[in-house]
């Protein structure tokens, strides 16, 4: 039996500097964008993200697709 990946979600996911701790630890706050199309390529995700940070008074330090599939038989 050969297992395969079903696809389920998608989450667009952008990482913010929030400042520092008074001992000097970065604080990294995020921001999940939901329902994020599986066929959705990478530059049109980063373009999506970049444009969604921007609205944020805080610095963007990175972004992230997380997928989720299902195993099955």
């Amino acid at each position: 039996m050969a297992a395969a990946l079903e696809f389920q979600t998608a989450v667009g996911k952008i990482f913010y500097n929030a400042g520092s701790t008074p001992d000097g630890r970065l604080i990294r706050k995020s921001q999940s964008y939901r329902f994020v199309e599986q066929n959705a390529t990478p530059a049109n995700l980063q373009l999506a993200l970049a444009s969604l940070g921007q609205l944020s008074a805080m610095t963007v330090m990175s972004y992230e697709k997380i997928v989720t599939s299902e195993i099955t038989n």
